[in-house]
């Protein structure tokens, strides 16, 4: 048993759920809008998530002029030299798809692009660090979301549906929840590590309130997706309102370790591979 929690924990600090998050993601948009991503693009993007995830946390440890408090940041400094070394093999790999894969080369231009607009906002929150804090959460959910959508978007020959534009957004608001009620449980430990966050701007008094407000808004989404939207599309309001709901549940649960809440809300990030079974 210990050594399937070591494993699961290497799993966890490794973002490998964050990963497959992603790929469930892309999945529910791709169903959404009936394509179907070849296997090399789920591929491209769990690499190239993985890889933003992993440059953030080896960039966060080398502000720290001492080893970190969290044990994520604690592994990526114990392991930073074998981690840039497989992140810089992962970065040459999808490249090389993208270059030589004709299935991909439609996701260059597009891919480019989000990739530059990443880039430059690391960049920023780096430089900037606190004078930006506050936008960190926000567009790190936006661009999560429409990485996971830019694929099936594309692959998408005919008029894509207005839902598609309303799920994106609700799940978007997902993401940008779960970001924020890990910056909220975080941020004693951000603080003492020197982290920019959204903590850096406001209270924790009011990033509660505004975690709260924030999923009632969600909940809204979801009444009005169940009542103006066809039954068809009610497996997805599902899908994302237990998400929601996963979340809100678990942020009010205080009582519960810090790092088992962060586990539990990024494995709710797998449940839209339930689509697969429609």
């Amino acid at each position: 048993m210990k050594n399937l929690q070591k494993l699961y924990n290497y799993f966890n600090f490794l973002s490998l759920d964050v990963v497959l998050g992603s790929l469930a993601g892309m999945g529910f948009f791709a169903h959404l809008l009936r394509v179907n991503p070849v296997i090399e693009i789920y591929l491209v993007l769990g690499l190239t998530v993985w890889i933003i995830y992993t440059l953030d946390h080896l960039v966060d440890v080398r502000k720290t002029k001492n080893q970190p408090s969290s044990p994520r940041h604690k592994f990526h400094f114990k392991y930073g030299k074998p981690i840039s070394f497989v992140l810089t093999f992962a970065f040459i790999l999808v490249v090389a798809m993208l270059v030589l894969l004709p299935t991909l080369q439609f996701l260059i231009v597009p891919g480019l692009v989000l990739a530059g607009v990443i880039t430059l906002i690391l960049v920023l929150l780096y430089f900037l660090g606190r004078k930006i804090a506050f936008l960190k959460e926000f567009l790190i959910a936006l661009f999560y979301v429409l990485g996971i959508t830019l694929a099936p978007f594309l692959l998408k020959q005919t008029l894509i549906p207005p839902q598609f534009y309303l799920f994106g957004v609700f799940y978007f608001l997902i993401a940008w929840i779960n970001l924020l009620i890990l910056s909220y449980l975080d941020r004693e430990i951000d603080a003492k590590d020197g982290f920019k966050s959204v903590v850096n701007w406001i209270t924790p008094k009011k990033l509660n309130s505004l975690i709260l407000c924030l999923a009632l808004i969600g909940i809204g989404m979801a009444a009005f997706l169940f009542l103006g939207q066809f039954s068809y599309f009610h497996i997805y309001t599902s899908i994302l309102l237990a998400m929601l709901l996963i979340h809100i549940i678990y942020f009010l649960e205080r009582n519960k370790n810090r790092e088992a809440i962060r586990k539990i809300l990024e494995v709710s990030f797998l449940i839209p591979f339930v689509v697969f079974l429609f």
